[in-house]
């Protein structure tokens, strides 16, 4: 094999390798980190292939391509672990007073996320693994949060990391927006009996169950996936209409007692309900479960309250 054929079929197989881990929700330009270790290995097997008369042996072709292809993928998965820190966050109520919503917008690359509810202050967690950079603002009464990972990427490999595992509670005494962008992720996002707006979550491989109930009058919730196991668990009350766009995803949709109307999937109560979600489905080759489980205690929003 001619070392020309041999440098530009590289290319392309590593190509296509760092597109695949970006499908599964993991950060393709982290390849770029590679160049300076992969690009004078190239440069020391064309000088080797003209000792070899200009040619490279088919065997050490395969062999190579296996080689750098599985260094490729060992690095993406590898970069899913930092070095172990932990962060703790606190927005205290006594800080920020006459608060009557928030939003929050999370960047979460991979590993554990846990968000749930906290009755004492705005907001708290701990984070540990990559280190969360965050960010508190207050504006007309509304509390912004922003929270995502430090930024590692020219930091240097370390043979000793872990998964980040980040656990978030929000207060349920304000109204929220939610925007979450994760890339490989499993977790459970406890959002029962806090108050939303909006839910809109971005993430690419990943394993999720999902809380929903007592959000207010009418929540809307959009959720944007790659492969995926996905199980949502709503109040049998509560109202339910669900747009799915993903043809590879296996669901239960069927048997949950919904029947569709305009292409969309309704529960028979979601005209008279108190409560109402409507949920933006679009996932890719994924198994989505919906749930009914019994209501939740009865319990003012701030949404009511309001």
């Amino acid at each position: 094999m001619k070392p020309i054929h041999f440098l530009i079929g590289l290319f392309f197989i590593l190509f296509g390798t760092a597109l695949f881990m970006s499908n599964l929700g993991y950060k393709p330009w982290h390849l770029a980190r590679l160049l300076s270790v992969i690009g004078p290995i190239l440069l020391i097997l064309l000088g080797i292939s003209l000792l070899w008369r200009g040619r490279i042996p088919s065997g050490v072709a395969l062999a190579l391509v296996v080689l750098f292809v599985g260094v490729t993928v060992a690095f993406f998965l590898g970069y899913l672990q930092t070095c172990s820190v932990e962060t703790d966050f606190l927005v205290e109520a006594s800080t920020y007073p006459s608060l009557s919503a928030g939003k929050l917008e999370l960047k979460f690359e991979s590993g554990k996320l846990m968000l749930g509810s906290t009755t004492k202050q705005w907001a708290e967690g701990q984070f540990n693994g990559v280190a969360a950079i965050t960010k508190v603002r207050k504006t007309n009464g509304k509390l912004a949060l922003e929270i995502e990972p430090e930024d590692h990427i020219n930091k240097r490999f370390h043979g000793d990391r872990q998964r980040s595992v980040w656990n978030l509670n929000i207060s349920p005494r304000l109204a929220w927006e939610i925007y979450i962008n994760a890339g490989a992720v499993e977790g459970n996002l406890n959002l029962a009996q806090i108050p939303l707006h909006h839910l809109d979550m971005n993430f690419g491989a990943g394993e999720l169950e999902i809380k929903l109930g007592g959000n207010g009058l009418h929540a809307v919730v959009g959720i944007y996936s790659g492969a995926s196991n996905l199980k949502i668990l709503i109040p049998e009350t509560t109202g339910l209409r669900i747009r799915l766009d993903g043809a590879m995803a296996k669901t239960n949709l069927g048997a949950s007692g919904l029947f569709m109307v305009n292409n969309r999937f309704v529960s028979d109560n979601y005209e008279t309900a108190n409560e109402r979600i409507d949920l933006d489905l679009n996932i890719g080759v994924s198994n989505l479960e919906i749930k009914r489980i019994p209501t939740f205690p009865t319990t003012k929003t701030a949404e009511q309250e309001i």
